[in-house]
């Protein structure tokens, strides 16, 4: 098994870290967090025009017919820049629509995704905070030839700029928590629909959307009635590898932080990289980084070769949703403090890592999922 990246992938992993480095540098990270959009409308429409935003999506629907290896190592160079955008909640909807939807939502979404016209937010946690089929419990009621919904969903990312909220909820109990599940394309405008800005410490665009009694159409189900777990859940297990890749690009500006703080700090008459305990501190962060990377490369290799992937995926996502927080308390010990102040780069980087940890699933999920994948 070959992981290194080919010719085009190594060209585009080039363009893209320079490209982000050059027109989204840690000042504009600040500054975006602050904002109210929380992203870059003119970064994002430049990233829609190097077809970044559909690069998985087929032609025909506005995309580039390209693969996970080429959109890792886009998501490589966000991690590495903190890059804010709502790419992954857009390619989460994507990817689900590509599997479950019709090909009239295919149509009208995805082409406008790629363009950078509209933005589609999944929801899918709610306030019992369990990730997975489980944790769905939202009721969806048929109506007068629609649905009602009724239920909060919670770390809704970028609501307040979708056009379309992509929701899971259950239309009828099942044998298995992944029966009864359909998924709706809800306008983000619908009457009954509350947006309420949440504070996290990433910094990050979270809402929280309250329905009451919110009414769709039998034309806004995705997929199948009761079925819309499984196209679902392999969009977010694709989103899950991405994240890795982010996590891996965030290692990789941590690691020569470290490195470089260390030549340059002082103590007792010698640098302190000099120091055994301090190389053990950094070589960690370098060993996080590389077993994640060599980990989440293999599942987007498999993806791409349209082999089974769940149990790589999830090796992969427990693994980094460790190591993203070892890595970073590495970081700190290195810094000894200096790196907690808001004016340190580091702080951003732990802050996002405590995201990262959980969102799309943490570690015991991932493990879980995996017991469940070797089982079949």
């Amino acid at each position: 098994m070959d992981l290194s990246f080919n010719e085009q992938q190594r060209a585009l992993q080039k363009t893209a870290r320079e490209f982000l480095e050059s027109n989204c540098p840690m000042t504009q990270v600040r500054e975006l967090e602050e904002s109210d959009l929380g992203y870059s409308t003119e970064l994002w429409k430049q990233m829609a025009d190097l077809q970044w935003l559909g690069i998985t999506f087929p032609e025909r629907y506005g995309g580039a017919e390209g693969g996970m290896l080429d959109l890792y190592v886009v998501y490589q160079a966000m991690g590495r820049t903190l890059t804010p955008s709502p790419h992954l909640a857009c390619f989460v909807a994507g990817e689900t629509l590509l599997r479950g939807g019709n090909d009239e939502q295919r149509q009208r979404s995805l082409s406008a995704i790629a363009k950078g016209d509209l933005v589609i937010s999944p929801a899918i946690l709610e306030p019992s905070g369990v990730y997975g089929a489980e944790g769905i419990e939202m009721a969806a009621a048929q109506s007068n030839g629609g649905f009602r919904l009724n239920g909060t969903k919670l770390l809704v990312p970028y609501a307040h700029v979708a056009g379309y909220v992509l929701c899971a909820a259950r239309t009828r109990r099942g044998d298995e928590p992944s029966d009864g599940i359909t998924l709706f394309l809800v306008d983000a405008n619908a009457a009954g629909l509350t947006i309420e800005p949440l504070k996290n410490i990433a910094g990050y665009k979270l809402f929280a959307l309250t329905f009451d009694n919110v009414a769709v159409p039998d034309s806004a189900v995705v997929g199948t009635v009761d079925e819309g777990w499984g196209p679902l859940s392999e969009a977010l297990d694709r989103a899950a590898v991405l994240q890795c890749a982010e996590i891996v690009g965030a290692a990789e500006a941590v690691l020569e932080m470290v490195v470089n703080y260390a030549k340059e700090r002082v103590q007792f008459g010698r640098p302190i990289g000099q120091y055994q305990a301090v190389q053990y501190l950094c070589s960690d962060i370098a060993i996080d980084m590389h077993l994640t990377g060599l980990l989440s490369k293999q599942a987007a290799w498999r993806i791409d070769q349209g082999l089974p992937f769940q149990e790589e995926a999830a090796i992969a996502s427990a693994y980094a949703s460790k190591a993203v927080q070892h890595l970073v308390h590495q970081g700190q010990e290195v810094h000894a403090g200096v790196a907690f102040m808001l004016e340190h780069d580091m702080q951003m980087y732990t802050r996002r890592a405590k995201h990262w940890q959980l969102n799309l699933g943490d570690s015991r999920y991932h493990h879980e999922a995996l017991a469940v994948a070797m089982e079949l």
